[in-house]
């Protein structure tokens, strides 16, 4: 048996973000979880969770390399240099550069960023270029056209008061013109709730029936009933709403953004991949 606390000690490592409520888990029938990996390595990774001390048995000179593996899978980094092996900062991003240039994620959680790399089937060394930022390039609808459009894939990240969330369209914004809105192929969209008031860990909400809506005089909107809508100047009104139709919401609460249907928007950016 093994405390939390124990398993939470690398904040930022796998089993940190697993039972530091960042990732869903559901329990066996005796309350216990299961992760499938090597058991016959896993209890010196727990000795060094409660010790902070390396020792391995110097007649298995193998163990080293099998740990490492280990090591680097649960991403205990302070573990991964005592072994000799390169952690995610030093191999891939100069520490502390962010993954996104991002006003709204919070540089004292990473795993936010892990998420949403994860959520796309990235690695987590994955970095995101912006695009846009609301505060920089104003909240003008055809401002984000014009930076956003014909580009790819995108991630947009909404802040309103201390709300964080957003969605993913796997298509380019298109800008589109007339009367009548534009509805993207949605089948790998989403949206996504990274920090709300219910306290609710981070959590992926699926298309389901729709996906991202397109027009000029819209910022990103998704849904075919505006599951997300963010009209132009979303920052001086709250004309700004969420309804979960197209979109699943795997929690009970309705309104998981901001605790409202509608809102003002403080920040709202938009990132490619890099």
């Amino acid at each position: 048996c093994t405390q939390q606390d124990t398993l939470q000690k690398h904040r930022d490592s796998f089993l940190g973000a697993m039972f530091g409520g960042y990732i869903p888990l559901k329990p066996c029938k005796d309350g216990s979880f299961f992760i499938d990996r090597d058991g016959t390595i896993f209890h010196y990774i727990l000795n060094y969770l409660r010790t902070g001390e390396l020792i391995l048995p110097q007649n298995k000179p193998h163990l080293s390399k099998m740990l490492l593996l280990e090591a680097e899978f649960y991403q205990i980094e302070e573990m991964i240099v005592k072994l000799g092996g390169k952690t995610r900062t030093s191999k891939q991003t100069p520490k502390n550069e962010p993954l996104f240039n991002s006003t709204i994620l919070p540089q004292d959680k990473p795993e936010f960023s892990y998420k949403l790399n994860e959520w796309v089937g990235c690695q987590n060394d994955q970095k995101w270029k912006l695009l846009y930022r609301g505060s920089r390039d104003s909240f003008k609808a055809s401002v984000f056209h014009e930076k956003c459009d014909n580009q790819g894939a995108t991630y947009t990240i909404v802040k309103s008061g201390n709300n964080i969330f957003g969605g993913y369209n796997p298509q380019s914004w298109r800008g589109t013109t007339g009367w009548s809105m534009t509805y993207l192929d949605g089948k790998d969209s989403f949206l996504f709730s990274l920090v709300n008031i219910f306290n609710i860990s981070p959590t992926k909400l699926p298309n389901v029936n729709g996906g991202p809506t397109d027009h000029i005089s819209y910022l990103p909107t998704f849904g075919n009933r505006q599951d997300l809508y963010l009209p132009t100047d979303c920052n001086i009104s709250e004309k700004s709403f969420s309804r979960f139709e197209s979109y699943q919401n795997p929690t009970n609460q309705k309104h998981l953004f901001t605790g409202s249907e509608n809102f003002r928007v403080d920040e709202v950016e938009v990132f490619i991949r890099m």
